[in-house]
């Protein structure tokens, strides 16, 4: 890629509590071009650009610039499988990664009606007149201050309390205790919920089932103590630390988010953003 994105941390305390960063990118060729993999996660990513064009298919996004098109937004559903995503052209855009549940506390409707796919268009904020001053007034500047504070005051403007976070928020801190797992029936006994009532209420809102989510967070889990926390040397241990319960499902884990192995997936990934993003780039032949 041609240019390494810097990480930005909220300033706003709200914020901080929501998101875990955001960052800008900005290319000036019209003959960049890039494509690489990103791997299930249970954060939520939102792409803001601006002039651009998109063609989407199941788990493979391309984006690529269009000065007669308006501003482009796209986010990302629960997944797990890995998308591809094509960038194209020049292009300017605004990457936000929300904690899990962070993105329903901007949203009128249900997480699930918003993001049910891998990757589609975001409309939820169309027709809020001030997301439109808030993309006159991020594009106007290319000081990346002026545009931090611009999309922290944007969102502060649209923040609405999301009634059901804190008991999907306990249950998602039962999911991801790896060193002691409860068995969901177990955790929708804990919150005072029928066990049917619990998987609809966390799916709606969180785009997958406590089983599901449970994975890939134990997959994302791994990939920081190897990546982050670089603690552990053998592929063995690391599985173990994330609960895998033998190598066989670990192998298997990774072959279905990843595309490979273990071993053959962290000899070719990349890092950017001091580690927070982990891509795999392809090597076009």
């Amino acid at each position: 890629m041609e240019i390494q994105p810097t990480p930005f941390t909220p300033r706003h305390p709200l914020l901080q509590k929501h998101l875990q960063y955001y960052y800008f990118l900005k290319t000036d060729s019209s003959q960049f071009e890039t494509q690489y993999y990103a791997f299930p996660s249970t954060n939520t990513v939102l792409n803001i650009h601006q002039k651009a064009k998109c063609q989407i298919q199941d788990y493979h996004t391309r984006v690529f610039e269009d000065p007669s098109q308006p501003n482009l937004a796209i986010v990302q559903g629960m997944r797990e499988l890995p998308l591809r995503a094509h960038l194209q052209g020049r292009l300017d855009k605004v990457t936000i990664i929300f904690h899990p549940l962070g993105l329903n506390h901007f949203l009128s409707v249900p997480f699930l009606e918003v993001a049910p796919k891998d990757s589609q268009l975001f409309t939820a904020w169309d027709a809020l007149p001030e997301y439109h001053q808030f993309l006159n007034a991020f594009y106007a500047t290319q000081d990346n201050t002026e545009r931090a504070q611009t999309l922290e005051d944007f969102l502060l403007s649209v923040y609405r309390p999301f009634p059901e976070y804190e008991v999907l928020q306990e249950a998602i801190t039962l999911l991801t205790q790896f060193d002691e797992e409860l068995p969901v029936e177990e955790i929708a006994q804990h919150l005072k919920l029928h066990p049917r009532t619990f998987h609809r209420l966390f799916k709606k809102h969180v785009g997958i089932s406590p089983v599901g989510y449970r994975k890939v967070a134990r997959f994302r889990h791994s990939l920081n103590n190897k990546l982050v926390d670089a603690q552990f040397q053998k592929l063995t241990q690391l599985g173990y630390a994330s609960n895998f319960y033998d190598q066989a499902y670990f192998n298997k884990v990774y072959k279905q988010f990843t595309g490979s192995n273990p071993s053959t997936f962290f000899s070719s990934i990349d890092t950017m953003a001091n580690d927070k993003l982990i891509f795999q780039f392809v090597q076009e032949k």
